[in-house]
């Protein structure tokens, strides 16, 4: 049975408190279809962690360290250091709310330089929770793990799952002019571990978050052919602080008529 995440920040603890209430109740109340991923945003702390193991302490949780937008890149060794500290802290966050996998950005940058840099500090961070996420790629925006051969060259090096982010392995394909169903396929034989989706248009290389049915992407098959039935599918829907769950609840109920 698949299940499907909400997906929110811990800098929302002090944003917006309230929401953790909502998506602690709701979700709570769908568990067997359900969990919460936390994006673990640098300078948490770890009482506010502990906030959400209270709430949270009956509910699967999954954890995204910072990517690039909160300065982290392992593609740059000149960031070690940081990084270090960053992921320490998702560690952190992964051992108090006990979650089995832990969503890790590859480097900025292109070529086989960032690809071997990111399976070098991956390696030092040692956490076996690692899932390494496909990554867009455009005009504006040069990330690598794109295709993949190249998540399939840090998997074997560095001995860590994979996240599958649909929304991104579209985006890579169209700026490359590779098949869309060609990667799309490519990437759900690397067996992921869990996934990435959210609406958008299917000819365009930006990742929009949008919600469910706002864009025109075959949401249907995606779903049915590229996710096994008992896939980990996070929501990664909706842009800005959120000001409640209401759009996240359509995006499930969305998601639970679509199997059918």
């Amino acid at each position: 049975m698949r299940k499907y995440g909400f997906k929110t920040f811990s800098s929302n603890l002090r944003s917006n408190p309230k929401i953790f209430d909502d998506i602690k109740e709701y979700v709570g109340a769908h568990k067997d279809r359900m969990f919460v991923e936390f994006m673990i945003v640098p300078g948490t702390l770890e009482s506010e962690l502990s906030v959400l193991k209270d709430k949270f302490f009956d509910i699967e949780v999954r954890i995204h360290a910072p990517h690039h937008l909160l300065g982290f890149d392992a593609g740059n060794k000149g960031l070690e250091l940081s990084n270090r500290k960053m992921f320490e802290l998702s560690q952190t966050a992964a051992d108090i709310l006990n979650a089995k996998t832990i969503v890790v950005h590859s480097g900025c940058g292109q070529g086989i330089g960032t690809i071997k840099e990111t399976v070098r500090q991956f390696n030092l961070f040692d956490d076996e929770r690692i899932v390494v996420e496909n990554l867009p790629l455009g005009d504006d925006l040069k990330l690598s793990a794109n295709t993949p051969d190249e998540v399939l060259y840090i998997k074997e090096h560095c001995g860590c799952g994979f996240c599958f982010d649909f929304s991104h392995a579209l985006g890579a394909a169209n700026y490359l002019g590779i098949d869309r169903e060609e990667q799309l396929l490519g990437f759900y034989r690397l067996r992921p571990d869990v996934y990435h989706l959210c609406d958008g248009m299917i000819d365009e290389t930006s990742d929009k978050h949008w919600h469910f049915g706002e864009g025109n992407y075959p949401l249907q098959h995606f779903v049915k052919d590229y996710t096994d039935g008992d896939a980990y599918i996070t929501m990664e829907t909706g842009q800005g602080a959120p000001k409640g769950i209401e759009p996240w609840i359509d995006d499930f109920e969305f998601m639970l008529e679509i199997e059918k």
